[in-house]
């Protein structure tokens, strides 16, 4: 009877634990992995995630708030970050995309927008948003 019961918290044990080990695995991706929530002026809004991206050469990059005036597809403006993991902007264009720099490095979303959209771009875990703007 000793034997059953003691067979039975082992294959109990067993279970939780590969059961914890699959839970943290399929949680890592989304923890190395920006968000974007974004909200059109129509109310329509688009969420997006990013992992760290190498910036393509010669990619014409505009950081929110920048007096740069780049010939780009949109132009980004009240850009802030929370002093955490957040970064603020509001861009207007045609065909651009977003990027947060993240203290894990650059996080370019590949959902492409048209007009103007309010978006909050979020950094994984355990980093902080440097700044964003649209590419």
């Amino acid at each position: 009877m000793t034997f059953l019961r003691n067979a039975a918290v082992a294959a109990a044990v067993t279970v939780t634990a590969v059961a914890g080990l699959a839970a943290t695995a399929g949680a890592d991706p989304a923890h190395n992995a920006a968000e974007a929530h974004a909200v059109g002026t129509d109310g329509q809004s688009k969420n997006s995630t990013a992992g760290v991206t190498q910036v393509p050469p010669n990619t014409p990059v505009q950081p929110a708030s920048s007096s740069a005036d780049r010939d780009v597809a949109a132009k980004c403006w009240n850009g802030r970050t929370d002093g955490g993991r957040k970064a603020f902007t509001t861009c207007n264009g045609t065909s651009y995309r977003v990027y947060v720099d993240c203290t894990d490095g650059h996080h370019l979303f590949p959902e492409t927008f048209s007009g103007q959209w309010d978006f909050r771009l979020t950094c994984p875990e355990g980093t902080h948003a440097d700044w964003g703007g649209n590419w």
